[in-house]
């Protein structure tokens, strides 16, 4: 007796991108025109994009605030989900007693002297740094309604990332150094532009991509992700078709099978967009 065995033909339902060093390019831009059009064929075909980004829901907004259709944000690499709707999803708050053991900690670790220090919040964000000073300005441009702090231990809003960049030296050290400290509280990832976000521990962009996926009644067999650091890692390599950007950093690249054929300022990430919408 002849048996015929069927196997099932992946389709990808969920697109999942990191924003900065991945969907858009140096510039901080992207296609509009041409992803206006992606956005309509996805909502035709009921498939979902989702920006997934380290960068804060009201950034996130005005990133995309010249196209309209479904669109998911995880927010804070995971912190904070919103989906296509405007609803709040899930929402992962610091403990403030950990929150202020962690800022304790690092204003006397050697290491972290000269950081900048920025707390993402619900109601707004906060920074270590003189609002005057270039640091502060050029770090604006990710965050909205940016406060500068004289004690950043004083601030009460509830806070779902730390943001810690420095203008010199790696990042690497300083990681596993918070991470050991802080084992099982809050995890530190490499951001890119030599910056490290801390989440609360287990937060990451899988997890909140993974709420999405549970509200949908889908898994990550039909997602296909794309990233450029090391805080994309989780969600790349969890979906069925991920894909580390061309140009990304090395530590992903090495961790990473597929890797894209184009870079973020060559439309890399929107070019397999149209592949997969081109799909039967």
């Amino acid at each position: 007796m002849k048996i015929t065995i069927v196997r099932r033909i992946a389709v990808i339902k969920v697109i999942a991108s990191d924003m900065d060093g991945t969907f858009l390019n140096e510039k901080g831009t992207f296609d509009e025109n041409r992803f206006q059009g992606e956005l309509d064929r996805l909502a035709q075909k009921q498939m979902h994009f989702v920006s997934a980004s380290s960068n804060h829901y009201q950034h996130l907004l005005k990133t995309f605030e010249h196209v309209s259709g479904p669109i998911s944000y995880v927010c804070n690499n995971g912190a904070l989900v919103v989906d296509e709707r405007g609803v709040i999803v899930s929402e992962d708050i610091i403990d403030h007693l950990v929150l202020r053991k962690a800022l304790d900690w690092m204003l006397k670790t050697p290491s972290f002297f000269g950081a900048e220090i920025i707390l993402v919040g619900r109601n707004g964000t906060y920074c270590n740094l003189p609002s005057q000073s270039k640091r502060f300005k050029a770090s604006k441009y990710f965050y909205e309604n940016m406060q500068s702090a004289k004690d950043l231990r004083l601030v009460f809003d509830s806070i779902y990332k730390i943001d810690i960049t420095w203008e010199t030296g790696g990042v690497l050290e300083r990681q596993n150094e918070f991470n050991h400290q802080f084992s099982g509280r809050l995890s530190a990832t490499s951001s890119g532009m030599n910056g490290l976000d801390v989440m609360n521990a287990g937060v990451t962009k899988l997890t909140g991509i993974q709420s999405l996926l549970n509200d949908w009644q889908l898994s990550f067999d039909d997602v296909a992700a794309f990233g450029d650091n090391g805080n994309d890692f989780e969600m790349v390599n969890a979906a069925r078709e991920g894909y580390a950007m061309k140009n990304a950093a090395q530590d992903l690249l090495a961790k990473v099978e597929h890797v894209t054929h184009l870079t973020n300022d060559e439309q890399g990430v929107q070019e397999q967009i149209d592949h997969y919408l081109d799909e039967e």
